[in-house]
């Protein structure tokens, strides 16, 4: 699968004066961009701006997305268009559905949980740009739509929902208050660990992993009292990058599949979700019989920072998540996994015997 033309750097949202320059752009954007960032794209974009919606609807439901689907394209033309999203995952994950022009209410619900790869389908050049250095999902194939009346999960993926190009500008991070920053950094470091602990790693997905992983640790503890450092926001946007990148290849694992539960009943964000279990995930894999490649390659990323899962626990403590106690023998947790082991993410994880599965 190939990947987004992707523009890394401080600055490098001005090249959207020279992206598609024979089309205009609808905008789908988070409220809280700053006027400074926003006067750049509109100058950038000048008199290419069709429409510009702000998304306020959180984490994406199911039927509101369908219903912002539907109005969308009730104004809209895919022709000489293109859509322009800018914010964290859930705008990101809103604007790879929107991109497409439906055939009815019904469309999304009618292409969730199966691979979209029909290149027959209406859809507009997809642009995304992150405000916050965590999910990577403007380089991934895929968008996470919830349905929070029957507490399901159900991704919206394959490979003509990837983006067509990937913008990384810190300086889209700075607005970026600490506990949304905090846990998108968490939700990128659970990237780049389940990219390593993984059957489907290779290589490459490792060093991006390992690099990513590194940056995390070391910069985020940093940036809680430097919010407004440019430096630690690009260090941040470059592992969430590379992460994301891993990640589109090796898919999630055990610690995403049992987030999910939680994210549906609580609401949390998905970097609280996958905190509360990394401490305890890494315990199985080290209990189990994996290759030692996988503990080497660990070592590798976050040996420098803390040794053992308690020690990632009390890290992440001091980060202010809840997080599952890693040593603790909880019958009903175990249970959790016995349920989740099977799933497509928990059969990513190489702490599982490949026979149990």
């Amino acid at each position: 699968m190939s990947q987004p033309s992707i523009y890394f750097g401080a600055g490098s949202l001005a090249e959207l004066e020279t992206l598609y320059p024979d089309r205009g752009f609808h905008i789908l954007r988070i409220p809280e961009i700053s006027n400074v960032n926003m006067k750049e794209i509109r100058s950038c974009l000048r008199g290419r701006i069709l429409s510009e919606t702000v998304y306020q609807n959180g984490i994406p439901d199911i039927q509101n997305v369908q219903d912002l689907q539907s109005d969308f394209w009730s104004r809209a033309k895919y022709k000489n268009s293109a859509l322009l999203g800018i914010g964290g995952g859930s705008v990101m994950d809103a604007a790879k559905v929107l991109r497409f022009q439906p055939d009815g209410h019904d469309w999304l619900s009618r292409h969730l949980d199966v691979s979209i790869e029909d290149q027959t389908l209406l859809k507009m050049p997809l642009l995304l740009a992150s405000t916050t250095a965590g999910t990577g999902s403007e380089v991934t194939p895929t968008a996470t739509i919830w349905d929070f009346v029957k507490q399901r999960k159900h991704s919206f993926f394959g490979p003509q929902v990837l983006a067509n190009v990937a913008i990384i500008d810190p300086h889209l991070c700075l607005g970026a208050p600490w506990l949304i920053s905090r846990d998108a950094a968490i939700d990128a470091l659970s990237h780049a660990l389940e990219a390593i602990w993984n059957r489907n790693r290779t290589a490459e997905t490792t060093n991006h992993a390992i690099f990513a992983a590194n940056k995390i640790c070391h910069y985020l503890p940093l940036l809680r009292d430097q919010l407004d450092s440019l430096e630690f926001r690009k260090e941040l946007s470059e592992a969430a990058l590379l992460a994301g990148l891993a990640m589109a290849k090796t898919q999630t694992a055990l610690a995403h599949a049992l987030s999910y539960a939680e994210t549906v009943a609580s609401q949390k964000s998905h970097g609280q979700s996958c905190a509360y279990w990394l401490p305890y995930v890494w315990k199985l894999l080290i209990e189990s019989n994996c290759d030692s490649d996988i503990l080497i390659s660990l070592d590798q990323a976050i040996g420098k920072y803390f040794s053992t899962p308690l020690e990632m626990h009390h890290w992440l403590l001091n980060l202010g998540f809840s997080v599952h106690p890693p040593l603790e023998h909880d019958k009903t947790v175990e249970e959790q996994v016995n349920r989740v082991r099977l799933s497509v993410r928990g059969k990513n994880f190489a702490g599982f015997s490949i026979h149990d599965n």
